[in-house]
């Protein structure tokens, strides 16, 4: 992630920036981090882009975690090169058929507010509810949050304990600086919390032998993409939440 482009504008530099600390320091994020980018693309364009940063988070981590191959084509079909540009060629087609156009939200704050508190017990919470008055400009991110907490309350097959020490480990893990993501660390003996510290300080190093220790401590196929799901989810809401200035009990456990 280093060098700049000639052409860059104002915004793109703020968001590499912006994409940089949330690799290299996602402990140090905090409300100031968006200020610029509020100055560049309003209140809702600095809290969008927050979401995407998160969610990219999540989407490599569950990608890394689970080595999800990138290319569609078997690794044997690689050497052929005429194959490969055909591939990328069928795919660069698909993509353009698919719209991916901005759609306008059509919900109020207050109705996206009213459907988040139904959903979730904690934004009943009024030191919590309080904060989400930074969503204003962007309601649709309650309804992101609304979503994924049901879908974890709903779908996992986790326990709540298990949950909650995914949680606990991402936040300890969580580096602090750019040396945290590099070298080699002591990781925990337990195999879900190494799982936990891996996935957040470096997925991409996450190997079958920290998925066969998962195996062996009695999680099954399911079992592992959802301790998957939920260390990229916590890596997800450890950037956003810090990054909105909203209160993390709203996603975490306790």
């Amino acid at each position: 992630m280093t060098g700049t482009a000639r052409d860059v504008t104002p915004l793109e530099r703020e968001l590499v920036t912006l994409a940089r600390k949330t690799c290299a320091a996602p402990a140090m994020l905090s409300l100031a981090d968006l200020d610029r980018l509020r100055e560049l693309a309003g209140p809702a364009g600095a809290i969008e882009y927050a979401v995407v940063a998160g969610a990219f988070h999540f989407v490599n981590r569950i990608a890394d975690l689970l080595d999800v191959d990138p290319e569609a084509l078997p690794e044997r079909l690689r050497r052929f090169e005429p194959l490969r540009r055909l591939m990328v060629l069928l795919a660069a087609r698909f993509m353009k058929r698919i719209d991916l156009a901005n759609r306008h939200y059509e919900r109020s704050y207050d109705e996206a507010l009213g459907r988040f508190v139904a959903a979730t017990s904690r934004a009943r919470d009024e030191s919590i509810a309080s904060a989400l008055q930074l969503l204003r400009a962007a309601p649709q991110v309650l309804e992101i949050l609304q979503l994924a907490v049901e879908e974890r309350d709903r779908r996992s097959t986790l326990t709540r304990a298990t949950l909650v020490a995914v949680q606990r480990a991402v936040e300890a893990a969580l580096p602090r600086s750019a040396e945290e993501t590099e070298g080699f660390h002591e990781r925990p003996e337990d195999p879900v919390a190494a799982f936990a510290f891996v996935g957040t300080r470096y997925p991409a190093r996450t190997t079958q032998g920290m998925i066969d220790r998962l195996r062996d401590a009695g999680y099954d196929d399911l079992g592992i993409l959802d301790l998957a799901i939920a260390v990229a989810d916590a890596n997800q809401w450890a950037r956003i939440h810090r990054l909105l200035g909203l209160d993390a009990r709203l996603f975490y456990l306790s």
